[in-house]
């Protein structure tokens, strides 16, 4: 199996997180400066047409580009706690089509209930939203989850969505 994982703003994967990543098959994590990197959506599509990969996973902003970067892929897409407040910053690194479109492929979305950072409710209408436009989206949640996911929790949720 091969697929992706982008980590959140000014985040990384850590190192037991990369252990299980790679225990899963060829993981592409790479460290992103999503402050000075205003390609990274487009150096990623570029990169996974030419090394296709079966899915792409994500968290907070790594979730969200990750959603967009599987409607532009077809492929499945993985989220923990999305960064939806993010939306607006990515619109101009976008295709305007992406921006009102669906997933196909699906997306799954783990919640946590206890996020400080990205308010669960606004995660819910976003899932919700998409679910009312028939697109492939389910929605798990966490009731203990905080933005940062425990690698037992990270474990649990690839091992449901895969």
């Amino acid at each position: 199996m091969k697929f992706a994982y982008l980590h959140g703003y000014q985040g990384f994967v850590t190192d037991e997180k990369r252990i299980y990543l790679d225990s899963l098959g060829e993981c592409y994590a790479p460290l992103i400066d999503y402050d000075t990197d205003n390609t990274i959506i487009q150096e990623l599509l570029v990169k996974f047409k030419e090394e296709p990969i079966d899915f792409i996973a994500g968290t907070s902003l790594g979730g969200m580009i990750s959603y967009y970067l599987g409607m532009m892929l077809n492929i499945p897409v993985l989220m923990f706690n999305p960064a939806v407040i993010a939306i607006e910053r990515l619109k101009p690194f976008l295709p305007e089509v992406l921006l009102n479109g669906v997933p196909s492929k699906k997306n799954t979305v783990f919640t946590g209930l206890k996020d400080d950072v990205i308010e669960p409710q606004l995660q819910i209408e976003f899932v919700e939203n998409l679910q009312r436009q028939n697109g492939n989206i389910e929605q798990f949640f966490d009731a203990e989850m905080t933005h940062l996911v425990t690698l037992d929790e990270f474990e649990r949720a690839f091992k449901k969505f895969i």
